[in-house]
């Protein structure tokens, strides 16, 4: 990938959503397109406060690798994301965990870790992390190697579904193909198995 800035390249991708709020103010949470159908705390995205570079640190600590320059990019902009309804998420730098709906925090990398190279020794092994998963009809992994390159992993068999060349290029990737899915509004128009089937190369590489 070669863009300048993917980090406005992909909050004008959500934006389309966001009713003309702005996304770049990095230092909070955003919050995009409510869906009070689904719940008094139910958006269709979230993006939450970006990382210093002493938090980007302690994740290198507690994945055991150093985090590669545009997933470095990527968390500075954002500590993770859940978009979809959750289906696509990364997993971000969780201090204090909580049961409060009304604090909106990601989905914990550490415990995303916890077992990963003890399940995925063949990737870890090659300098490989968990940083998020695809969550359809299962839930598969999405792994990120020392030069930045993503992969999909199947959640049963660890097959690698597909292959991205960094963060931005994944999350840009589902984000155009299940946007057909969603309403301006967040309401879900779409088929599980036909998401699901994404899955299977259109888009990244198989």
């Amino acid at each position: 990938m070669t863009d300048e800035n993917p980090t406005e390249k992909m909050l004008e991708m959500l934006s389309r959503w966001s009713g003309g709020q702005s996304l770049n103010d990095n230092r909070k949470v955003r919050l995009i397109c409510h869906q009070p159908q689904n719940g008094a705390y139910a958006y269709l995205h979230r993006l939450y406060a970006g990382l210093s570079r002493e938090e980007i640190t302690e994740i290198e600590d507690i994945v055991g690798q150093p985090i590669p320059p545009r997933l470095f990019n990527f968390y500075r902009a954002t500590n993770g994301v859940r978009l979809f309804e959750g289906q696509v998420s990364v997993s971000g730098f969780v201090k204090n965990f909580s049961r409060d709906p009304a604090r909106e925090i990601p989905i914990s990398i550490e415990q995303d870790n916890y077992v990963f190279g003890a399940m995925r020794p063949e990737w870890h092994g090659q300098g490989y992390f968990r940083v998020g998963s695809i969550s359809v009809l299962r839930q598969d992994e999405i792994i990120c190697g020392p030069d930045d390159q993503l992969a999909v992993l199947h959640g049963q068999t660890g097959e690698a579904l597909r292959h991205y060349e960094d963060i931005f290029d994944c999350v840009e990737s589902f984000t155009r193909e299940m946007a057909q899915f969603w309403t301006l509004d967040g309401d879900f128009i779409g088929d599980l198995e036909v998401i699901d089937q994404l899955l299977l190369g259109v888009g990244g590489t198989a």
